[in-house]
């Protein structure tokens, strides 16, 4: 009898360990799910028409590259908070064309945005009175990237590349602002991805010039027009994927998508795609997805 009992008791309690066992299996393989999807980096060219918004994120982590137009800002801040991003590290304005720096006042005023980077140049523009009238208002750092700089947060090691082109307005106060985009690289473990701004022919011969490496994933210059893409520029970025920001109005020029064929790249366009996302997580492999 009392030999029943005790390996009755036995098994109940090595029914219980078991139990045990199995749960903190699962808590374990959820947590190990969480920290995965924390480490995933994500990058999206908003569909803002012929313009530039994309916005990377990883973890807590969230920045701007240009910011549209002042006509598509509201869009934007509304998606920054329906995924709850209220904060961003920094935004990047490649240059003072209203379709890169448009948003940017209202963005500013919106968010709590770390600091803002700037290309080495006076705009002439009301858009770039304004976003200097939001810098002041709320207070905003911002730095002018007058020789390339390079960090790391989170993570990512991120480079602005400074153009050495002197800027020259015309007439109708805009000048040769293309060509001295700011260049931003970003790097997570394998992962690579470049952001040309809209440099032209002269810009792109600057950059070359650097001798910069080649990156997997590839924002082309100048909403992929005939001035801002060359063979020279496609061969020596090398992109495995590459991302085109115009519109149906305006597409991108039938040559350069020519040279993107010819070079084996994968080429998605706002215009026909809408907003594009590229995620990956640090391994050179990369998941697109556009809506």
């Amino acid at each position: 009898m009392l030999k029943n009992k005790f390996l009755r008791l036995l098994s109940v309690f090595l029914i219980i360990i078991m139990t045990v066992s199995v749960f903190a299996g699962c808590s374990s393989k959820e947590n190990t799910g969480a920290a995965n999807e924390s480490e995933k980096l994500n990058v999206i060219c908003m569909d803002v028409g012929k313009g530039d918004c994309i916005l990377i994120t990883k973890g807590d982590f969230a920045a701007l590259i240009d910011t549209g137009y002042k006509a598509t800002a509201d869009e934007t801040i509304a998606l920054l908070k329906e995924n709850n991003i209220e904060k961003l590290d920094f935004i990047i304005i490649t240059h003072y064309d209203k379709d890169h720096v448009g948003g940017a006042a209202k963005i500013i005023s919106a968010l709590n945005v770390g600091k803002v980077y700037l290309p080495d140049y006076t705009g002439e523009s009301k858009h770039y009175e304004s976003m200097n009238q939001a810098l002041e208002e709320t207070g905003t750092v911002s730095d002018i990237v007058s020789e390339d700089i390079s960090f790391t947060v989170n993570g990512l090691n991120i480079e602005i590349f400074a153009s050495d082109i002197e800027y020259i307005a015309n007439e109708n106060g805009e000048g040769n602002d293309n060509n001295v985009s700011l260049i931003t690289g970003l790097t997570y473990g394998e992962d690579s991805y470049l952001f040309a701004g809209d440099i032209e022919k002269a810009g792109i011969k600057s950059y070359l010039k650097a001798g910069h490496t080649s990156y997997d994933v590839v924002k082309m210059p100048h909403h992929g027009s005939e001035y801002g893409n060359t063979d020279e520029f496609i061969n020596s970025v090398s992109p495995e994927i590459a991302l085109i920001t115009d519109s149906a109005d305006e597409p991108a020029d039938g040559e350069t998508l020519e040279l993107l064929a010819g070079a084996g790249a994968s080429v998605y366009r706002t215009s026909t795609d809408g907003s594009i996302t590229v995620t990956s997580d640090g391994s050179g492999e990369y998941t697109v997805s556009v809506s």
